[in-house]
């Protein structure tokens, strides 16, 4: 093996061709730069300042980061402000939940920043409160109007 000054590693086996060997040195390089121009087309980028907050419920807050129709599946910031709360509420999907900041309460039990939970598809999740505030990656259901109607509704019963 042979380390190029470019970084490139080619084989020093016998009778192996090599791609320097193939093309010549202005055609691998506009190759080159077509693969690395090519590279970041097929990526989404969401960038800090792209999208605002909407809110959901009283003192929550997502920001949807990708949305799989198809799936049924949405990837979204939530942001709880201190005393806020979600109503108990079902899951079509896993809901995978990694909590960035904060603290949240579920059944008598409290979730730092750094735990991360899954909500089995099916299950269904009792009233969640942040006492202090809290900032999640939650993968989920997509949360549709008719939810967000449940859920205030929901909420305004004392549910």
């Amino acid at each position: 093996m042979t380390m190029h000054d470019n970084g490139d590693k080619t084989s020093d086996a016998p009778g192996e061709t090599r791609f320097d060997d193939v093309l010549e040195p202005e055609r691998k390089s506009k190759l080159k730069q077509r693969l690395l121009a090519s590279a970041g087309q097929s990526m989404t980028v969401v960038r800090g300042s792209d999208q605002d907050w909407e809110r959901v419920l009283p003192g929550i807050y997502t920001r949807v980061l990708h949305c799989d129709e198809a799936a049924g599946v949405q990837t979204a910031l939530w942001r709880m402000d201190a005393g806020a709360k979600i109503p108990a509420h079902p899951h079509e999907h896993d809901e995978e939940c990694f909590v960035l900041e904060g603290c949240l309460e579920h059944r008598q039990e409290r979730y730092h920043a750094g735990d991360y939970m899954i909500a089995p598809a099916g299950t269904r999740h009792a009233t969640i409160s942040s006492p202090d505030g809290a900032l999640m990656l939650i993968r989920g259901d997509i949360i549709s109007w008719k939810d967000r109607l449940m859920l205030r509704t929901a909420l305004a019963l004392g549910r």
